[in-house]
């Protein structure tokens, strides 16, 4: 109902929106080990804004809705909205209501600081966050003097993970249990999650920013119960106080980064059924270059409450406009866990086409991270068309 409402607005003014487009596109998996597609679904997106100002602040209004149609899975057509909100600025203040993601932090791969906004796991474990990270309805008043800005978030819909379906390559059970996967059902007004977020830029370029967040632990775990009728899993609905810090220093073309996470006991991948409850703690430290015809980026990450610690490199070549070929991957120090992937985005004029190749290979100890999903290697095409 609350979207409704602040939809209404928003499209019966639609017709004096300064920016509006329309994608449909389509993504399909072809999972090497299995040699099938899977998970292929056509994809919809409307969307608007406009700006409109006044002398002292304006109001700045978005649509953007993302539509999934299924067509080799069991799912239903599913409606996201991406950025429904309503915003009114001041030159020192800004209170937004809606639909909203948030991003905290600027690593590449795994975003420890993003704990606003629960994930679309159904596709793949580590997504590109504009396709994984799901909005929240809540409200976000931030407020600026000189260099401090203050970031007041107050969450009344949590929203939920969105969970592999049952029967897909990554259903975690193997169908041995009633599980069944995806959107973790979350209340109205019932679960709050709420922090904030301060940030100030010192004279001498550093930018330091302190995030606390209340918030469902993340990702979503199952709980399993056995009994006489068999196994059954439930989705998990802990909540977790979490406290964050980042740091980034611009130098000529170098950007050093850093960011630290500490949770208070939150739920801690065993594996992907099983989970303990522990203070978890996360850091890492990179380094981005920008050359002429490329980007470099060097990042190195650590897990000290789950024993993970990982060396990661990115680089993305950018001679050409219309072809974008990228290279990413995270390789344990200690042990033979590894994730890497190779992409080609090509776009021309309004068609965007993406080709994207995972491969992921480790061990399933307590400590392995991406063993986890070990012989799910698989190449993901995205073509789509905006006008």
């Amino acid at each position: 109902m609350i979207f409704f409402l602040l939809l209404i607005p928003l499209m019966a003014l639609s017709q004096d929106f300064s920016n509006n487009s329309f994608t449909i596109g389509t993504r399909s998996s072809y999972f090497t080990d299995s040699e099938g597609w899977d998970n292929t679904f056509l994809y919809y997106i409307p969307e608007y804004s406009d700006e409109k100002f006044k002398e002292e602040g304006g109001l700045r209004r978005k649509f953007k809705l993302r539509v999934f149609d299924y067509v080799s899975s069991n799912e239903k057509v599913i409606v996201d909205p991406l950025d429904v909100s309503m915003e009114y600025f001041s030159n020192k203040n800004s209170f937004q209501i809606g639909f909203l993601r948030y991003r905290f932090s600027e690593t590449f791969g795994l975003q420890l600081l993003d704990v606003a906004n629960p994930r679309d796991y159904s596709e793949f474990v580590f997504n590109d966050l504009s396709w994984s990270k799901r909005s929240v309805f809540g409200i976000n008043d931030t407020y600026k003097w000189n260099e401090l800005q203050i970031q007041l978030i107050l969450t009344l819909w949590p929203n939920g993970d969105r969970l592999p379906y049952k029967d897909s390559p990554f259903d975690p059970t193997g169908g041995q249990t009633n599980y069944q996967g995806g959107v973790v059902k979350r209340s109205w007004f019932k679960d709050l999650e709420y922090g904030s977020r301060f940030k100030y830029l010192l004279q001498n370029g550093l930018d330091l920013s302190f995030l606390y967040y209340h918030h469902f632990s993340r990702p979503t775990f199952q709980d399993v119960n056995q009994s006489f009728t068999g196994v059954s899993v439930k989705p998990t609905d802990h909540m977790v106080d979490s406290f964050g810090s980042s740091a980034s220093y611009v130098l000529n073309n170098w950007v050093i980064r850093a960011d630290a996470l500490y949770t208070l006991n939150d739920l801690i991948q065993k594996d992907l059924l099983t989970y303990k409850k522990e203070n978890h703690f996360q850091a890492l430290i990179g380094i981005d270059r920008s050359f002429d015809n490329f980007l470099l980026g060097i990042q190195t990450q650590s897990d000290t409450t789950a024993n993970r610690h990982f060396f990661s490199f990115r680089s993305e070549y950018t001679n050409f406009e219309w072809w974008k070929p990228s290279f990413m991957i995270f390789r344990n120090y200690l042990r033979d866990d590894q994730w890497m992937q190779l992409r080609s985005a090509f776009e021309y004029e309004s068609i965007k086409l993406s080709l994207s190749y995972d491969n992921i290979h480790g061990g399933k100890s307590d400590s392995d991270l991406f063993g986890f999903f070990r012989k799910q290697d698989r190449i993901l095409v995205d073509v789509s068309y905006t006008y």
